[in-house]
């Protein structure tokens, strides 16, 4: 399953045992709708391209505001959010408004306080948030109406250590993160563990691709440098007359011929006795230089 439905799944089937939380989520979803008018009065309308969260809400006014006229319906936007989207229409007056900050964002401060704040962002978390694909990337927003509403929840977020930035974009203020250790908070905060979890997997496959992949590329530089110098080294060894060699120089220069892909560490194992790795570098850098000064009279 894909983890943004594994997520939205998991959020949309938890339901607090406590009253009180199931009404600050309720808030949260509230919250999150944007106010209309029409032929009957004052409306709620909220939206989102899941039918999920929409229906969790239902669920929650049939408990909370039985009697509040609502319509559920679908239909294709345009914009900066395009595509199919369901709609929740609920009628609602002045006060409740009031009682939900729509006027006063300060009235929030209830819904955040440490007993339902995760509950009160469960809400608007699931009509407003948007989490990435943790395969290609890690991130983490949440949408606000306003700049007083997101930076009263990043306070309450902040003061749970669980850091967001935020950022204007359009008419929206908007809370994100790009870490996936602060996303793991967010998620268990919220009380989605499953999720968590779920992106812990992929946080460690993916730590476990890339260092396998620096691993490989680390060794195949160290290769492609070996062999280069191997080669430049048995150019150079090659038109040395080795009878005129050191024991020393001729042993390294006849195991550096016939092992050309060897390390400076197994070269200096094959030789008796064996010799360090920084040995056998001044070795072969003194052939070297034997080589060129053979070349130098030779011409």
């Amino acid at each position: 399953m894909d983890f943004r439905a594994l997520l939205q799944d998991e959020l949309c089937a938890l339901f607090p045992s406590e009253r009180e939380r199931r009404r600050a989520e309720f808030a949260g979803l509230l919250r999150s709708g944007v106010i209309r008018k029409g032929e009957e009065g004052l409306f709620l309308r909220l939206s989102h391209p899941s039918l999920a969260p929409l229906k969790k809400c239902l669920v929650l006014k049939r408990e909370f505001s039985p009697l509040a006229p609502y319509e559920l319906g679908r239909s294709k936007e345009r914009g900066i959010h395009s595509g199919l989207f369901y709609h929740l229409e609920i009628g609602v007056s002045e006060a409740v408004l009031a009682d939900f900050g729509f006027y006063d964002v300060s009235v929030l401060a209830d819904f955040l306080k440490e007993e339902v704040a995760a509950d009160f962002i469960r809400g608007v978390f699931e009509l407003r948030g948007y989490v990435g694909d943790p395969l290609r990337s890690y991130q983490l927003e949440v949408r606000f109406s306003s700049k007083a509403w997101a930076l009263l929840v990043q306070e309450t977020l902040k003061a749970q250590g669980i850091p967001f930035r935020c950022r204007q974009v359009k008419s929206e203020w908007h809370l994100y993160t790009k870490n996936a250790e602060v996303i793991g908070l967010f998620l268990g905060y919220l009380g989605a563990f499953r999720s968590r979890l779920e992106l812990e997997r992929f946080r460690v496959e993916k730590e476990t691709v890339n260092d396998l992949t620096r691993w490989v590329n680390y060794t195949t530089s160290n290769l492609e440098r070996t062999i280069q110098s191997s080669l430049r080294q048995r150019e150079k060894i090659r038109n040395l007359p080795l009878e005129l060699l050191s024991p020393k120089l001729r042993e390294i220069a006849l195991l550096r011929i016939r092992y050309p892909y060897a390390s400076l560490r197994e070269l200096g194992s094959y030789c008796s006795p064996p010799i360090s790795k920084g040995e056998v570098y001044r070795r072969l850098k003194a052939l070297e230089k034997e080589a060129e000064r053979f070349q130098e009279k030779s011409t």
